[in-house]
């Protein structure tokens, strides 16, 4: 489990534009670390665009610090611009997901063609990727569990 534990990087600056799928739809990332070996400057513009866009999770601006939960966090935020197709997630896509309500949280031009359940399903685990609290997010073991258990149930 240590060498596990060890092994693990955190992306620090997750956003949609970076997750590609390729011909057999498999999820991908792209840009991972380049901006490590960058200027100071380009970095910290680069932030400010995350933070601008929402990926940035809260408690990075009074610690300055990553960690697997600042990930969760951005995680959580792509979920919710999948289901909403929209880039800038207001407290209306949040609230639609707390209420359940799924009409108000899916993208318009799927026309229905969408399962509620795992539409809500998957707000739900956005909802908890994006808590306020780093303390009361999910690991990332525990968001791909859920994932795991909704796609076995579809």
């Amino acid at each position: 489990m240590k060498a596990k534990e060890a092994n693990r990087h955190w992306l620090t600056n997750i956003s949609a534009e970076k997750v590609l799928i390729d011909n057999r739809s498999n999820p991908l990332l792209s840009d991972s670390g380049l901006h490590k070996l960058l200027a100071d400057d380009i970095v910290f513009s680069t932030l400010k665009a995350s933070a601008a866009m929402g990926y940035l999770a809260p408690e990075y601006t009074t610690t300055g610090r990553f960690t697997e939960k600042s990930d969760v966090y951005a995680f959580g935020m792509i979920v919710f611009q999948i289901l909403s197709g929209k880039q800038k997630i207001t407290q209306l896509i949040r609230h639609a997901a707390e209420t359940c309500r799924v009409e108000d949280l899916i993208d318009m031009n799927l026309d229905g063609k969408y399962s509620d359940s795992e539409a809500t399903k998957l707000g739900r685990i956005a909802l908890l990727c994006t808590h306020e609290s780093p303390y009361h997010r999910p690991s990332i073991d525990n968001v791909i569990q859920e994932l795991g258990g909704l796609m076995s149930s579809s």
